[in-house]
């Protein structure tokens, strides 16, 4: 059965494979695809504080983009979704591990998590947030916790972060036009 899978699949059940083997490794997995999100988003809105205040206006402006940015990612996300209806690897393969069950069990391509990650990280880099470089290898753990905790296949990833190149060029290009940048 393993050799008929698709690439994408055979990737997915050697990365999810893994559970079980190190509880070190479940942990850091399991972070990485629920709260490193979290933290991502309360580290670029505490660097825009840090860089832009007292003027409050430049502080706006870094949060609000943030937000558009990624509700617009967010309902691309959900057109694509409905579009292609690809459910969760743990609907698809019920004998594989999981860590946990997300709350969407219809929906795994392409990845909300990947987008936010990597949306958070461009806009990060558009506004010159400083340390921002430090967010690439906190992105690249959620993503690899997505896949490794059994909510994604790897393709699903590669599609979250191809929307949040797309939102985040389309921001970058009106906040020139805004002279905002």
């Amino acid at each position: 059965m393993f050799a008929m899978l698709d690439i994408n699949t055979r990737i997915f059940l050697k990365i999810n494979s893994l559970i079980g083997k190190s509880t070190l490794l479940d942990g850091f997995g399991r972070a990485g695809a629920e709260w490193l999100i979290v933290a991502m988003g309360a580290w670029y809105a505490g660097a825009v504080f840090i860089d832009r205040m007292p003027e409050k206006h430049r502080v706006f402006w870094p949060l609000a983009f943030l937000a558009i940015t990624w509700c617009f990612g967010w309902l691309i996300n959900l057109g694509i979704a409905y579009s292609a209806r690809e459910p969760r690897p743990y609907v698809s393969y019920p004998y594989i591990k999981s860590l946990f069950k997300p709350l969407m069990s219809w929906k795994s391509f392409p990845s909300d998590h990947a987008m936010s990650a990597f949306v958070i990280l461009f806009l990060a880099y558009i506004f010159k947030l400083p340390g921002s470089w430090a967010l690439a290898p906190m992105a690249l753990w959620v993503c690899w916790g997505r896949v490794f905790a059994g909510a994604h296949y790897p393709l699903d990833i590669v599609g979250g972060a191809s929307v949040a190149v797309f939102v985040s060029l389309i921001v970058k290009y009106l906040a020139l036009s805004l002279h905002i940048l």
